[in-house]
């Protein structure tokens, strides 16, 4: 029966491959590729500005146009979107032709929640270049996977909470995927997760890059046992490898391909590593351009705008990471070299216990409170979760404090502060997690 449903899934997204291998098969030049992205924006920009409150204000006002007549245009003529305008104007940007279906909600690399209103039809885009890139590496919708990931869907509140993390657990079940925690960092955690690894035998692995770096790692000694299980593939995402040698250390201990996912929750997927090495933009649905970082040398910030139908178009996003790329091949080929973004850190609780910062995001993600946050750990081991609130909402520390009892009781006590301004890095993220040196 299972097995039958697996099938009958993977025949569905198979035409979905198939099409995009068409598509990204035929030999376009740069220009041409240019050319069509340009052409696909127009098309969507009619329903876009007249429905979404904020670009309807530009192009009422004349500082858009009702059509683009050139990438150069586009540029010079539409306002950044960065996150602080999302958290403040989500009605302005948002299609009013349409109730949403369900809404996107992150607490983001950058440590400032957002929630998105989003339509069904949207994931259908996501799905197809996701198993796009995973037919790279031989992987299939009807194969198993070992999620090593957060565990959001068992934070919820209630009996509405409980009834949505059976239904995950029951949809997880249906399409043989196995969740293990990457909250819970700790070697014991690690080992056991091993264990459940090796008896569910999955045809491939996703996971937090940290948490797949250091599983790896205080399994080195299951080496044998890994590559037994024939692994296709193991795909990373949601930050940067921790190490240098983290994806060949993987790689080697699994005997296996390592790749990275690039992209975000408000997003979905945007670009794939290629098994030569290469991030692909799917720039089927996304045009990204590059802006030069003034704070780290060859590095660009990527900025996207979206060319499909969505609630809440994209529309030069910036996304807060930086990228390494040869400028000309990011503005005309899409592609890119590696990402420079900031890796998510982690914490010592005094026992022992280490908890991945995803924990803290999957925590206030859904707290419509908390415009941004930080946790510190002192010298002491002492931990702080400052807290920026949003303006006409109440906070309420309760749910915080709900959320991360659920995730570590330990972390139900820790103290909980009000400030006004968070300090961000060189390359203008917000660090979620901040550990005091020991000598400072």
């Amino acid at each position: 029966m299972l097995s039958s449903i697996r099938r009958l899934r993977g025949r569905r997204f198979a035409s979905s491959v198939e099409e995009q291998r068409r598509f990204y098969s035929v030999n376009r030049t740069a220009q041409e590729m240019r050319d069509w992205q340009l052409r696909t924006l127009n098309e969507l920009w009619p329903a876009t500005s007249a429905r979404v409150p904020f670009y309807a204000a530009l192009v009422r006002e004349g500082r858009a146009p009702k059509q683009f007549q050139s990438w150069d245009q586009f540029r010079a003529t539409m306002p950044l979107l960065d996150r602080a305008l999302v958290q403040e104007r989500s009605d302005d940007l948002s299609d009013s032709s349409r109730t949403p279906d369900f809404v996107r909600t992150t607490g983001g690399s950058t440590a400032q929640p957002v929630q998105l209103p989003s339509w069904n039809s949207e994931l259908e885009y996501g799905n197809s270049d996701s198993w796009w890139a995973r037919s790279w590496f031989g992987i299939f919708p009807a194969d198993g996977l070992f999620l090593l990931w957060g565990h959001s869907h068992q934070l919820g509140k209630g009996a509405r909470g409980r009834v949505n993390a059976l239904c995950r657990e029951w949809k997880d079940w249906l399409l043989g995927y196995l969740r293990w925690s990457a909250y819970d960092l700790s070697m014991d955690a690690l080992r056991r997760g091993a264990e459940v690894l090796i008896r569910f035998r999955p045809d491939y692995i996703i996971g937090y890059s940290v948490a797949l770096d250091r599983l790896a790692r205080v399994n080195a000694d299951r080496a044998a046992e890994f590559r037994a299980l024939g692994v296709k593939a193991i795909i990373a995402t949601a930050e940067a490898f921790p190490r240098s040698d983290s994806a060949d250390f993987i790689a080697a201990l699994f005997r296996c391909p390592v790749a990275m996912e690039y992209g975000s929750v408000e997003c979905g997927p945007v670009a794939h590593q290629r098994p030569s090495g290469e991030y692909e933009i799917f720039w089927r649905h996304w045009f990204v351009e590059g802006i030069a970082s003034r704070e780290v040398a060859g590095a660009f910030e990527v900025v996207l705008t979206s060319l499909y139908p969505r609630c809440f178009p994209l529309v030069r996003y910036q996304m807060g990471d930086l990228i390494s790329a040869d400028p000309n091949a990011l503005l005309f080929e899409q592609k890119f070299e590696r990402v420079i973004g900031r890796c998510n850190d982690s914490l010592v609780l005094p026992d022992g216990g280490i908890i991945h910062s995803e924990a803290f995001t999957h925590a206030v993600k859904e707290c419509a409170f908390v415009l941004s946050f930080q946790v510190v750990q002192s010298r002491n081991g002492n931990i702080e979760f400052n807290y920026i609130p949003a303006p006409r909402n109440q906070p309420d520390e309760s749910e915080i404090r709900r959320r991360l009892r659920v995730i570590h009781p330990t972390l139900e006590h820790i103290a909980l502060r009000q400030v006004n301004a968070i300090p961000q890095t060189i390359a203008g993220k917000t660090r979620s997690i901040v550990k005091e040196a020991a000598n400072a």
